[in-house]
């Protein structure tokens, strides 16, 4: 794929296909909080549970995913900002970001995260079930967050082009990063991951406020903001059409090599009994990880789904159209789910995995529904 030139639809086509990957996994790594802090007020006890490498397992699954979920839509959002700004001019782009991602918001806002905590106030062990009404934690932006962040990227890349005009055009001539550049990205962005995850305080303060999505977040928000802007900068060269196979091969072993170290030190962490004492550092660690393991991760999904996106076709493509939509649906569908077979009895695997399959098809299914309304779908 290095020199191959791909038509607009081919590109749109494995874009989206990833696009639906991603979020399918933001689904499921939502899912195994019930059984820790609790997901919008619904906590399901896992202490004293015959399944001691469940917790392990969980803690583990969700490091290793926000190490490029999160950053690949950030990747891909950026990528398609400057043509866009281009051709839509940046009064009348900054007015279809804020209908495209200010209604979603509101809804999501007022209207699902409050209905789920309400529901979710009402679940068996709830974390919520004693506070008063008061206390409720309505209001509060969750998962919306990116959509905070997203908007505010929007807002520099326009004033960015306000400044220096816009000249967006295609230069494939330009050659793609090379392995110096991927190492000095990783290891800068480590070290600036690493200073922020120790900020507990600033993010525990956060975290009880509206906009407590950004106190499990904030600490990864200059990664987020380096890979929304080096999509930008790589839709001007189509960089991510002309990835070298052979670095991001030898990069993704790399990165599975180091995500299986740090699964072996979380069951090792569980199988001591020492998970509760030692989560600071092993935090600490993926923090360190999340750009070396990302790296990988996000470059040979891009290789992979442009070598294969006829294996797939169109139908996850139309769920990568539908993913904004189940996004910003999910927490109410998992709230009801999680409510519905999380105290009946089961195995906590089966509950973690029933609700993370019957979740994703809930939210991609009414958001596909709901786009078929053409008001609903010119916003979602």
């Amino acid at each position: 794929m290095t020199n191959q030139q791909i038509s607009t639809n081919q590109r749109v086509l494995f874009f989206d296909q990833i696009r639906a990957l991603m979020i399918a996994l933001v689904i499921a790594v939502h899912v195994p909080m019930a059984f820790g802090i609790s997901w919008m007020g619904v906590r399901i006890p896992i202490e004293g549970a015959a399944v001691p490498f469940f917790g392990g397992i969980s803690i583990w699954f969700g490091y290793f995913c926000n190490t490029f979920f999160i950053y690949m839509l950030f990747l891909l959002s950026g990528y398609f900002v400057p043509r866009s700004v281009h051709k839509k001019g940046i009064a009348n782009y900054l007015k279809d970001r804020l209908r495209r991602i200010g209604i979603p918001f509101l809804i999501g806002l007022f209207l699902i995260n409050n209905t789920a905590w309400l529901l979710g106030r009402l679940s068996p062990a709830s974390p919520l079930a004693d506070l008063p009404w008061s206390d409720i934690p309505f209001n509060r932006v969750g998962v919306l967050w990116f959509l905070v962040v997203l908007f505010v990227f929007d807002l520099l890349y326009c004033a960015w082009v306000a400044l220096r005009g816009d000249r967006f055009s295609v230069d494939t001539s330009v050659p793609i990063p090379r392995l110096r550049s991927w190492l000095i990205s990783a290891v800068v962005l480590a070290i600036i991951e690493v200073v922020l995850t120790t900020r507990t305080d600033l993010w525990a303060a956060l975290r009880s406020t509206p906009l407590d999505g950004l106190g499990f977040q904030g600490m990864h928000i200059f990664t987020y903001a380096f890979l929304f802007f080096l999509g930008s900068k790589a839709s001007f060269h189509r960089w991510l059409e002309r990835l070298n196979s052979h670095l991001v091969v030898r990069w993704f072993r790399f990165s599975v090599a180091l995500a299986l170290c740090l699964l072996a030190i979380s069951l090792v962490l569980t199988f001591n009994g020492s998970m509760s004492s030692e989560s600071g550092k092993l935090t600490i660690l993926g923090a360190f990880l999340n750009p070396f393991i990302g790296w990988g991760m996000i470059a040979y999904l891009l290789l992979w789904f442009q070598r294969n996106e006829t294996k797939y076709g169109q139908w996850l493509a139309t769920a990568g159209i539908d993913s904004f939509g189940a996004y910003i649906i999910h927490p109410l569908v998992l709230v009801v789910l999680l409510e519905a077979i999380g105290f009946i009895g089961l195995n906590h695997w089966l509950i973690a995995i029933a609700a993370s399959a019957i979740g994703i098809i809930i939210s991609f299914g009414i958001s596909h529904q709901l786009r078929r309304i053409p008001s609903v779908a010119r916003i979602i």
